[in-house]
Order: C-alpha cells, then structure tokens, then sequence
C-alpha cells in the first residue's frame, strides 16, 4: 500500500499538477488576485494585482486537499457499496480516457462537438464564485479550493476511479488525499507562473499540457480495455507485434504435474514474470502466484474472461486452478489495467 500511495504522490506531483492546472486554472487564478480600489480626486479606480503573500494560495491548497479528502471517502464508500469488479472498473477506465481524448482533441480545436468534453460547474456554482471573487479574505481562495473538487481533471478522474475500486471509505480517502497533496507543489509554483506567461511561452505550456492529457487518456483508455480482456488494447497489439523481435518471442511452456498443466507466475512490483506462456487445450490448468514484498497493483490479478480475481498479500503464494480450456488466448492483467500478460492454448 505504501508503495502504491508513493506512486499516487508521484502521479499527482508531475502529470496529475499540470492537467488539473489546465482545467482549474481560472480558479486558482482568482485565489492568487485581490482587488483594491483608491480614490483620484471624484473617481474610484479599481484595480486588480497579485498577491504579495502565499496566504492566498496555501489557503487555496488547504482547502482544496480538505475537500478531495472528503470526496474520496465518500467514492470509497460508493466502491464498498457497489463491489465495484474488475468489469466495471474497465469501463469507468475507457470513458475516463476517451473523455481524456476529447479534452485534449477539444484543446486542439479538431471539431467543435468535443467542446462538449468541457466540464463547467454548475451555474449557481458560477455565481457564487463570481460574487466571492470580490472578497478580500482569506475565505475566497478557501472556497476557490473546495470548489475545485467539482471540476476534476482526466487525471484526478483516474485517481477516482481508484478510490472507488478502493471498496474503503478510509483507503479512498487515503488515496485522493495523497494525490492532492502532490499537486500542490506543482500547482503552487505553475500556477503562479501561469498567470504570468505571454506570448510563446504560454504557447509552449499549452502544447505540453495537450500532450500529457493525450497521453493520460491513452493510458487510461488501454487500461480499460485490459481490464475488459480486450485484445484491441494498444499495449497488447504493440506487445503482440514486437514480440517476435524480442528474447520472449517463444511462450513459457507449462510443467505437467499429475495430469495438470502447472505455470508460476512471479508477481513483481513492475509486471508479472514471465508474462507470455502456453498450456494445451483440454487439460485442467494450475497457476501458481508468487509475490515478494509486492505494494502494487501486480497484487491483483484478473482473468477478465473468466471473470477470476485473486488478491495476494505483499508476500504471498496462491494457486488458482482452471479447468481444460478450448485453444486461444487467456488475457491476465492487473487490478488496474497496467501489467498484463497473457496465456496461448493450442
């Protein structure tokens, strides 16, 4: 757990910062200006600057990772209520990366109908934001920060999806937290910056951000279709096409034991070795799972096809027995979609 919650950290702290900056960056705008009016001679003059001190913005941070606390308890417990399966858990991961995919298509200014990608808040939310923005205390970039958690980025929707396979209200909440608290670093100093580009620069930070989101929503997407067993899934098309290229290019052949076909799995921290394996058709099937101070996702491991999900500690060993198998392919993957492998029954 502490080694996937470093990875959340890490996420936050580099892709997750710059596109939620992209889709809250009016807010955090706001946070960061206050008006001041002064009188010359019969006429008010109202003029708005940035702040001088962090108050603003930390106050903004506070508040914002306050409220993704709160969402992700609340997404928790959705996940602990609905038993959230690896299924449905794909699609949520492929609307995540195609609604990705038409923020960043939408920034790029391909069609118009992927304007309908945006999320706006709620008009009343508008309002309120509109007639906060003319308070000079620390109360407006706090609420500026809450209300951030109504317009989450492609990535923030990821890290949701998370909290709610978390099937814990503590761990979801856990996990949106940490998430946060890695924007923030992020977005404090580029956001800061934002306000500030002109011309080029400001070009150049746009076309970084288009290209994270696109590749946030590519890896999401496939995440999805991995979850789904799909064998479109682009990293198994790329796997399927350099393999031949590659030292494992020939499957690991199963051990016959007793009449079954064993295979062991060593579930590692980066994926599962070996990843590519053979077994013959009408034969019963034993996998072997082995993890060794394993903190990752690799801990969950799905069959999707077969609709078998078994869950290791850090350190553990499972078998999972399968019966004979007509010939084809048997995908496996992850809780997460992002280590797979599959198995050829010939």
């Amino acid at each position: 757990m502490t080694q996937n919650l470093w990875t959340i950290f890490l996420t936050g702290l580099t892709t997750g910062g710059l596109t939620c900056l992209a889709v809250q960056g009016g807010l955090l705008a706001t946070a960061l200006t206050k008006q001041s009016m002064r009188v010359l001679g019969e006429t008010t003059v109202t003029s708005v600057q940035l702040a001088r001190d962090p108050l603003p913005i930390l106050a903004f941070l506070s508040a914002k990772i306050l409220a993704y606390l709160v969402a992700g308890f609340l997404l928790g417990a959705i996940g602990a209520a609905a038993q959230i399966t690896p299924m449905v858990q794909g699609v949520m991961q492929v609307i995540a990366g195609l609604f990705m995919l038409a923020t960043a298509l939408n920034m790029l200014n391909v069609h118009p109908i992927f304007r309908y990608a945006v999320l706006q808040p709620p008009r009343a939310i508008t309002r309120i934001i509109r007639n906060q923005a003319k308070s000079d205390a620390l109360v407006t970039p706090s609420l500026l920060g809450a209300l951030t958690v109504l317009i989450p980025c492609g990535t923030t929707q990821a890290i949701a999806i998370l909290a709610i396979s978390s099937g814990n209200p503590l761990v979801g909440s856990l996990i949106m937290g940490v998430f946060t608290l890695g924007t923030s670093p992020t977005f404090f100093v580029l956001g800061f910056l934002a306000t500030r580009l002109r011309g080029q620069y400001q070009r150049l930070f746009t076309v970084a951000t288009i290209l994270l989101v696109l590749f946030m929503g590519v890896v999401s997407f496939d995440a999805g279709l991995n979850l789904l067993g799909s064998p479109l899934a682009p990293s198994r098309l790329v796997a399927n096409f350099t393999r031949p290229f590659t030292f494992s290019g020939t499957p690991v052949p199963a051990l016959t034991v007793n009449g079954v076909q064993e295979l062991t799995i060593n579930v590692r921290a980066e994926g599962y070795a070996p990843n590519y394996l053979s077994v013959k058709s009408g034969k019963p099937i034993r996998l072997k799972l082995i993890s060794s101070g394993v903190y990752t996702c690799a801990r969950i491991f799905t069959i999707p096809s077969l609709k078998i999900t078994q869950v290791l500690d850090v350190t553990d060993q499972q078998v999972i027995d399968l019966p004979a198998q007509l010939p084809g392919t048997l995908f496996f993957t992850c809780g997460m979609g992002m280590y797979s492998g599959q198995i050829v029954i010939t």
